[in-house]
């Protein structure tokens, strides 16, 4: 290696120690909203598998959840879920789903429970206002700006919307409604 090669070898580290250096990430933050949509798209990822155990049995069998989270500039969020039914079973199967089956997809992500009862399909008050705040507080936005007022306001301002997608889409039914109402209509 000559001379001038060391030379240069030298400065392009020294540069590129200087550029590295002045990197930092301590003084950047990322904002609220994007962390708030951050958490729930991890606890979707990591929860959205719920829908699928039990499918079929006790249960719906879907092929698959499509999800998506977005936080409005009034600072509302809205939650959108399709929920896929599976096509090869229930194309033949006369099966069309019902509200409670759209009741039933949120309860299983965010709960693991289905909040109606085995048998007689009635609503059983497993899944209620207070269990699901308990869990979306503890699970999703556990973040330490977050005071118990702005996670109660931000559970207040947070709209699900739920569409159990049959192979004949007619057949497909929708609800929404506040992430905490017991029932979503």
């Amino acid at each position: 290696m000559n001379y001038k090669s060391f030379t240069l070898l030298f400065l392009v580290l020294v540069f590129t120690k200087v550029k590295a250096d002045s990197l930092s990430l301590q003084e950047k933050f990322i904002p609220l909203k994007d962390f708030v949509i951050l958490k729930y798209e991890l606890f979707f990822k990591e929860n959205a598998k719920n829908v699928f155990q039990g499918g079929g049995v006790f249960g719906v069998a879907y092929q698959d959840i499509i999800y998506n989270i977005k936080i409005k500039n009034d600072d509302s969020i809205v939650i959108s879920i399709s929920a896929i039914m599976d096509k090869q079973r229930y194309r033949s199967k006369k099966y069309y789903p019902k509200l409670r089956d759209c009741n039933q997809v949120r309860n299983k992500i965010f709960m693991d429970k289905y909040g109606y009862s085995f048998f007689t399909q009635s609503f059983n008050n497993f899944v209620n206002e207070e269990s699901l705040s308990n869990e979306i507080k503890n699970q999703i936005l556990n973040i330490s700006s977050l005071d118990n007022e702005m996670k109660d306001n931000l559970l207040d301002k947070t709209i699900i919307k739920i569409r159990v997608l049959h192979p004949k889409q007619e057949k497909s039914v929708t609800c929404n409604g506040k992430i905490l109402d017991s029932e979503l209509k």
